[in-house]
């Protein structure tokens, strides 16, 4: 009966390490989506943040030109 125990007990660990690979492996998966998002989000906020300085920009240059005229 102790072989027995043995083999179960080697078998219950060998599945308990299958199941903490596998969660290690959902877990990188998951890591790595989430950097992809992240990496989507920072480039979609650079891209606003060019745009809104670009109207900035070309906002103040009006408003320049618009002053000028008025002195």
């Amino acid at each position: 009966m102790s072989k027995i125990g043995t083999l179960a007990s080697l078998g219950g660990a060998g599945a308990a390490a299958g199941a903490d690979v596998a969660s290690k492996a959902a877990g990188a998966a998951a890591f790595q989506q989430q950097i992809q998002e992240l990496t989507a989000v920072s480039l979609e906020a650079t891209a606003r943040s060019i745009e809104l300085r670009t109207v900035t920009t070309n906002l103040q240059t009006i408003k320049k030109a618009a002053d000028e005229r008025v002195q």
